[in-house]
């Protein structure tokens, strides 16, 4: 069953009805809207009723909305409809093929519309709601690291001032984006939608879906190595974000990377905008000045003569980067700096983002939620800020995924960072998880004779040689790709043996 959540546009006019949908994607009806259902009930969509949105998921709310049954590699969403009935849908959206094996015992409490592909139906809804939402600021955020957070970061400098949406959760594929975009209220100044990749050409793909008015990068570097072969190639790909704006729109993009501006000379299209962030003189949007504090930071920014002091709850220079590109697009819609200072401040870390979790007697810093070499380098340094008063620091890295050919000499020299992370030294200890990451571990215990752990895997033996090596107070980053899912360590340090071993 698909993990993606329902999401209402209740706001403003509502949803599409029952009949725009059908014509916005060709479709038939099984099960007509205002149909009788079973003895006493009826259906619940009738034809000029508005839907309250759209969902994927039978676990959450999908009261009033139109559930698409989608497919994928090990789910099929045809095998829950009674649950999607049960969850309050209105609509059905069934495939053909799949219609005849899953009628259900009550068909007349939900419209079904049928339509040849689900997923392709979720696409082309989202492409109608877009063509709806006209003007509204559609913002559009890519990046090898950062999403996510420069995602949070836009919302909370807009929404004191504006009102819109923003993508929940990591929301960036063909299903995510449409999901969104759907969310979004017609009257509503923005929607910011998160725009990831898997293979070359996504990012566009998805662009012609999102017609985004603002497109901000948040920075390149190696990731998706494996499938695009080169940092070059992977900036072509993420600047084409930049390609999809109208004239006019405006493109927010990292500054002081050559590898960035080779691709925007060839991305900029005729009329847009261009803003860059980040600490050189040419850059836009500056940081002059920064401090850690406590768990967050200060930073001081400049724009454009405009000076401002804003505090972060999130730490890091990568977050101070992240903070700036909000900086920039909320000058361009007119946010008062106060607005934008005091929005950037209230947005905390998300799940499994350099958040601080106390287990036991550690003080763990979970920024499990992925990994590749420079997303590692800048949660070194976060760490290395936010722990420096720790009565020891522990780095314990999972297998960095996805960087194909290069991954082993890649392992390696984030070994090396590991070793120099903290003011040109290494951590107390270093502890490397995985099949990839044993050359880490070698190249880390060229750099230093001892205080470097290599475990094979996170299974329960593996997990309790890591607690051994740990001692009372130690505060922990936790790190690595998502399929390493490094948060499972988290577990073996709640346990009692564990703890009893440390106190030992």
């Amino acid at each position: 069953m698909d993990a993606m959540s329902g999401c209402d546009a209740r706001g403003g006019r509502g949803f599409m009805t029952p009949m725009e949908l059908c014509a916005a994607l060709g479709g038939e009806w099984a099960v007509q809207p205002g149909s009788p259902g079973a003895p006493g009930r009826c259906c619940r969509a009738t034809a000029g009723s508005r839907l309250a949105g759209i969902g994927t998921d039978t676990r959450s709310d999908l009261e009033g909305r139109a559930f698409f049954a989608l497919r994928g590699e090990r789910f099929d969403a045809h095998d829950y409809l009674l649950d999607a009935l049960r969850a309050g849908a209105a609509l059905l959206v069934v495939e053909r093929g799949r219609w005849g094996r899953v009628r259900l015992a009550d068909p007349g409490s939900a419209a079904v519309l049928l339509v040849d592909d689900a997923r392709r139906a979720l696409v082309d809804t989202a492409r109608a709601w877009r063509a709806r939402l006209g003007e509204m600021q559609v913002i559009g955020v890519t990046g090898s690291a950062g999403k996510t957070t420069a995602k949070r970061l836009l919302h909370g400098a807009l929404s004191r001032t504006l009102r819109g949406t923003a993508s929940p959760r990591s929301f960036n594929n063909d299903v995510g984006v449409p999901i969104t975009l759907c969310a979004a209220h017609i009257g509503h100044d923005y929607v910011i939608c998160e725009i990831g990749m898997n293979a070359p050409g996504e990012i566009a793909m998805l662009a012609e879906i999102a017609q985004p008015t603002v497109a901000v990068v948040t920075m390149v570097g190696r990731a998706h190595l494996e499938r695009l072969g080169s940092v070059e190639a992977i900036a072509r790909e993420k600047l084409s974000l930049v390609s999809a704006l109208p004239r006019g729109g405006l493109a927010v993009v990292r500054g002081d990377s050559a590898v960035i501006d080779d691709a925007l000379a060839r991305a900029m299209p005729a009329g847009a905008r261009l803003v860059r962030f980040g600490e050189g003189p040419a850059n836009h949007v500056r940081l002059i000045g920064r401090r850690n504090d406590g768990a967050g930071q200060v930073i001081s920014v400049d724009a454009c003569g405009r000076r401002m002091e804003i505090r972060l709850a999130l730490p890091g220079m990568h977050n101070a980067m992240n903070a700036l590109s909000a900086v920039a697009v909320g000058i361009d819609r007119g946010i008062p700096d106060a607005e934008i200072a005091a929005g950037l401040a209230a947005v905390e870390p998300a799940d499994m983002r350099m958040v601080r979790q106390q287990v036991g007697t550690y003080t763990v810093f979970n920024d499990a939620y992925n990994a590749n070499p420079d997303a590692v380098a800048a949660a070194l340094g976060a760490f290395a800020e936010i722990a420096s008063q720790a009565p020891r620091r522990v780095v314990v890295l999972g297998d960095m995924l996805e960087l194909g050919a290069d991954a082993p000499a890649l392992h390696a020299e984030t070994g090396r960072t590991v070793m120099r992370s903290f003011a040109g030294g290494p951590p107390d200890l270093a502890i490397f998880v995985g099949k990839l990451a044993v050359h880490a571990a070698v190249a880390a215990r060229e750099a230093r004779s001892g205080g470097v752990l290599h475990v094979p895997d996170l299974h329960p033996a593996s997990m309790a040689l890591v607690a051994e090596a740990l001692e009372p107070g130690d505060a922990i980053l936790l790190k690595g790709s998502r399929g390493s899912a490094m948060e499972r360590l988290l577990g073996a340090l709640q346990a009692p043996a564990a703890q009893g071993r440390s106190a030992a």
